[in-house]
């Protein structure tokens, strides 16, 4: 008998998955009323200790949710009456976008970003917003504007980032599943850290059209590694919601027979938690079981490929404050003017972002060198991709440990230089490869009782095998 004072939430009578309920609508077991008034229960009972909504749309989503049920239409949406989420950064229609920042004007957003108007168009009522760390730059959701998120089982650690609020919604009952965007593990990472399956698919596979940072430009240098995905309790709602939102849809088989599994120990020395490990040796048995053949892929540039993450990231940011920032009274971002704000207590940017500035001074890449540091990452990139082809499924830990506890990741986010625990994510978003966190329940870290996770990727247009060997894992590792 464990002494963890929390359980598994896909076991409890409180929680079920999207595919789940929407068997139940039909059969008359319940409707999208009692579950949308679930959930906006769940997110009142769970805000003060959580803190993982920044708005509610308690009122319209019982209208919703009402007359869905009390619709005769037999034609309705895929996602007709289940609660969702949507990260803030993601522009809902008559809303604001702030991205967490008191020093960024808010950003009137006068219609639906694409992915939220594919999901309504489905059926899908959206409950809340889920916080974000500042311009969703962290691996910790907390921000000035909205403050700190905490995990959903024990308050002490974080629920990842930057799409925490997410996570921290839909583990707790607030939210069936969510939409988010990730860069650098933003939505595997709260993934891991809350037990839920977390999807990123490739960069241009679902339009960023009214999500933030807003950038509309198709040559755009990070367009391959900023993703829109979701985050749900299980595999298959991470397929039913992918199915909706992007623009094609993947046409390889899913036969595991035909298919590698390729395995790479280059991460070996990131994993801090021996769990990890066994859940990874766990995951390579069960899909050598399930068909697939075994082999090793040598990764031997991972070093290098982080530390141009780095590099690129603080370009992009330190380019992107500038703009975002720029209507705040002329006054524009600079470490001297953030440094005299901390001091002066004024509206400042959060510490994570001050980070940034300071570590530009000496990081910040030349216009020259940000097309030598891109052009590696591209080499790099085709190489895998010869490497694993279309049939291969590779097997990677989603994080080097489970949740940590509140202020730990900073360091971590601002230490380019070597691999760390979050450098599987990263390298994952930099080769753009559609990439699945998968819980693993049944190995929760023996102190806290925390779960972690493994990660599997693919090339693009793998996604259906992607789908089918996560799903085999899932059985097992829960």
């Amino acid at each position: 008998m464990s002494n963890y004072n929390f359980k598994r939430p896909i076991t409890t009578n409180q929680f079920s998955d999207a595919t789940s309920l929407l068997e139940a609508f039909e059969a008359g077991k319940t409707t999208p009323l009692d579950t949308v008034e679930k959930s906006l229960r769940n997110i009142a009972e769970n805000h003060q200790k959580l803190n993982a909504a920044t708005q509610l749309f308690a009122e319209k989503a019982l209208l919703e949710a009402k007359e869905l049920t009390e619709s005769s239409r037999k034609e309705k949406g895929k996602l007709a009456g289940i609660p969702i989420s949507v990260k803030e950064s993601i522009g809902i229609g008559g809303e604001e976008v702030t991205a967490g920042s008191i020093r960024m004007p808010p950003k009137k957003v006068e219609k639906d970003a694409l992915v939220v108007e594919k999901l309504k168009k489905e059926g899908a009522i959206i409950v809340a917003r889920g916080n974000t760390p500042e311009f969703s730059f962290a691996h910790e959701t907390k921000n000035p504007r909205f403050g700190v998120t905490n995990n959903p089982y024990l308050q002490d650690y974080i629920p990842g980032g930057s799409s925490g609020g997410e996570a921290a919604l839909i583990a707790s009952g607030g939210a069936v599943l969510g939409i988010a965007t990730d860069v650098g593990g933003s939505i595997r990472y709260p993934a891991h850290c809350c037990g839920l399956v977390g999807f990123k698919p490739a960069g241009r596979a679902v339009s960023k059209k009214g999500v933030f940072p807003f950038v509309e430009r198709e040559d755009w240098y990070l367009n391959d590694w900023l993703a829109v995905g979701p985050i749900t309790h299980t595999v298959r709602d991470a397929k039913l919601v992918y199915e909706i939102i992007a623009d094609k849809l993947p046409t390889d088989n899913n036969d595991l027979q035909n298919a590698e599994l390729l395995i790479s120990t280059d991460f070996d020395t990131e994993i801090q938690n021996n769990i990890i490990k066994k859940a990874l040796t766990q995951a390579k048995q069960v899909l050598i079981h399930q068909g697939l053949q075994p082999r090793n892929l040598v990764i031997d540039s991972i070093s290098k490929i982080h530390w141009n993450f780095g590099k690129i990231m603080l370009k992009a940011m330190k380019l992107g404050l500038k703009d975002w920032l720029r209507n705040d009274k002329n006054i524009g971002i600079s470490v001297f003017v953030e440094s005299l704000r901390r001091v002066t207590g004024g509206k400042t940017v959060s510490g994570e972002i001050y980070s940034v500035l300071l570590a530009s001074k000496f990081l910040e890449p030349s216009d020259k060198d940000l097309e030598k540091l891109i052009q590696f990452c591209q080499q790099e990139k085709e190489k895998l991709y010869e490497q694993i082809g279309k049939r291969g499924v590779l097997l990677l830990p989603t994080s080097g440990d489970v949740a940590l506890k509140h202020n730990q990741t900073l360091p971590i986010d601002m230490s380019p230089i070597l691999p760390n625990i979050f450098s599987p994510m990263i390298f994952t978003n930099v080769m753009n490869l559609p990439s699945i966190t998968v819980p693993a329940w049944k190995y929760r870290d023996k102190k806290t009782g925390l779960p972690t996770s493994v990660m599997l990727c693919c090339l693009p247009n793998s996604e259906n095998l992607l789908f089918e060997a996560a799903s085999k894992l899932e059985s097992v590792l829960n």
